[in-house]
């Protein structure tokens, strides 16, 4: 029998001490499940200017949603990450850093159509969630539409919806062409792209900035200044796990169309070169940072600890 799937935390406008700890241990702890020490943890995201107390109450929530698993070694408590099927950490990684790249379309869409009863408003709900979660586009009032084959991911819905909705209530049609009086416009309103672009903005005006200065050094793109204190690394951790974050809530978000239906001044496309810059160029002093925190707690767990990048992502896969 699978593991269920963990329940991941929502992410929000800005980082949060969840979200932060998702970040890192996917990004230096990938598919590993040795326990690391709770205090590291804490350490880690104390360098979020996260408070302990606000560490360890992340630390707790995401075990209550399985996401880690506590086990007690004397008095001391260590978490781990539940393994992961194969197929679904290739999911995983094609989302975060292949969904963006170019796809082979033969300009064919699914059209979902469906025709309910008046009463049947929470199963038109749960219906129309499930389309938008997995990527279709609402063209009309109850007509949803996805390039490509879906049939195989509506004949999933309709299967997790159980007797909620009768299979003669839904139509499906495949291998359709939209009528050519629907023009780019339709599609990009169908799928939220106005809006989704403007989210793009907003990532470009935070990082390409700091992406420009690249050209110059790590050091200068980070910025670092002499402050007192301030430990090798910590701001490339910071800025690398920060950017990661950004950049899982946009993919999440976006229905990851034929580039044809984007336009070659789509935002996406700037943003995807300032994530790749910034995340492969920082990843070796971010993974230093990571290996110095977990050291003092673990030794041979922090020989353990890698970084990996876009450039080499398909090395990730099965």
């Amino acid at each position: 029998m699978s593991t269920p799937a963990p329940s991941l935390p929502r992410f929000q406008q800005g980082a949060r001490p969840q979200q932060l700890l998702t970040v890192l241990l996917g990004d230096y702890w990938h598919t590993r499940n040795e326990p690391i020490p709770s205090a590291a943890l804490v350490e880690l995201l104390q360098v979020f200017d996260v408070t302990p107390t606000g560490a360890r109450a992340a630390i707790q929530r995401l075990a209550q949603r399985g996401f880690l698993v506590g086990q007690k070694a004397g008095r001391q408590t260590a978490y781990a990450v539940p393994p992961m099927s194969q197929e679904r950490i290739n999911a995983h990684v094609r989302s975060l850093f292949m969904s963006h790249l170019p796809q082979e379309w033969d300009g064919s869409w699914t059209l979902v159509g469906y025709s309910l009863p008046e009463d049947a408003k929470v199963t038109r709900r749960a219906l129309r969630e499930q389309l938008r979660q997995l990527r279709f586009g609402n063209l009309y009032d109850a007509v949803w539409i996805r390039p490509g084959d879906q049939l195989a991911v509506v004949d999933g819905i309709v299967a997790g919806l159980g007797g909620e909705l009768d299979p003669e209530q839904i139509t499906v049609f495949t291998g359709a062409r939209l009528p050519q009086g629907t023009g780019r416009g339709a599609v990009a309103a169908a799928f939220g792209l106005a809006e989704l672009a403007d989210r793009y903005r907003e990532f470009l005006d935070r990082w390409e900035p700091v992406a420009s200065r690249l050209p110059d050094g790590v050091e200068a793109a980070l910025e670092v200044s002499p402050e007192a204190g301030a430990r090798p690394g910590d701001a490339a951790l910071r800025l690398r796990t920060s950017i990661m974050a950004d950049w899982r809530t946009l993919r999440r978000l976006d229905p990851r169309l034929p580039h044809e239906l984007l336009g070659e001044d789509y935002p996406m496309h700037r943003a995807v070169a300032a994530c790749c810059a910034l995340y492969d160029s920082l990843g070796p002093t971010a993974e230093a940072a990571f290996r110095r925190i977990l050291r003092p707690h673990d030794e041979s767990l922090a020989q353990l600890v890698t970084h990996h990048t876009f450039a080499a992502s398909a090395s990730l896969l099965s």
